[in-house]
């Protein structure tokens, strides 16, 4: 696993954000608002209901063109979240057993309704948060999340852990390389150093984090991460808003 090239796709996704495209334009709490419905619409679409999804399609087909967004990056991080979803899917093939309908010669189980229809769902609940996040900078994401109700705690969990999740990364492969500079002769860590290194890699990651945050005191950091100053939704912001809203009332047709 090369770990620094993991960290540099972090990366990449965050500059991603600092784009100036349509999508990027638009208020943070509109595409959090429109994210939010848009998952939780695809989420409710019962199971095996996989033409009822099709329509959901048009957001990350449209999104995405619109905020200059690549299919690479998205693609990759996609797949990390596939096989969490495969496991159910493939579960549901052997539970549900018992036909739907015959399609030719083969016969179409509710077990595979099941498995497309969890594989759909998956695909596109990331795909809209990964959109999200690659429009958006994660700070004001945070940020506008505590002017929805959010508390300022979680908010700040989940900027802190998006934040050190590059630093956990970038500790990780310095101690790889070491690794490989005292054993030359071996391909990856052997499990009998696996403890060791693990260890010593919690020992690193809680000295890198006091070090980050007196960092963050010296520079006035008072608990709370302050995003871009507030404005008010303009009438992009509501037409997408309204967009997003229509194509959720697709699930009740």
């Amino acid at each position: 696993m090369n770990l620094s090239r993991a960290a540099s796709e972090i990366d990449r996704l965050e500059r991603l954000a600092l784009g100036n495209s349509p999508v990027h334009r638009l208020h943070p709490r509109a595409k959090i608002i429109g994210t939010f419905v848009f998952i939780l619409a695809v989420v409710s679409v019962p199971a095996g209901r996989v033409s009822a999804l099709m329509p959901f399609f048009l957001y990350p087909a449209v999104l995405m063109p619109l905020s200059d967004t690549p299919l690479k990056p998205l693609f990759l991080r996609l797949l990390v979240a596939l096989p969490f979803s495969l496991m159910g899917g493939l579960s549901a093939l052997f539970l549900f057993r018992e036909p739907v309908f015959a399609l030719g010669g083969l016969t179409i189980t509710a077990g595979t309704l099941s498995f497309c229809s969890i594989m759909l769902k998956t695909v596109l609940t990331v795909l809209a948060a990964l959109i999200l996040i690659a429009a958006t900078p994660f700070v004001e994401i945070a940020s506008h999340l505590r002017g929805l109700g959010v508390p300022a705690v979680l908010s700040l969990q989940l900027v802190m852990t998006y934040r050190y999740i590059g630093v956990l990364l970038g500790e990780a492969a310095s101690m790889v390389t070491a690794y490989r500079l005292r054993a030359p002769d071996r391909k990856g860590i052997v499990m009998g150093d696996m403890g060791s290194f693990l260890g010593q890699l919690v020992l690193r990651s809680f000295d890198r984090a006091e070090r980050v945050y007196q960092a963050m005191k010296c520079r006035g950091f008072q608990g709370v991460y302050q995003g871009a100053a507030d404005r008010k939704f303009g009438r992009g912001d509501y037409l997408f808003t309204a967009a997003v809203l229509l194509l959720a009332a697709t699930r009740f047709l």
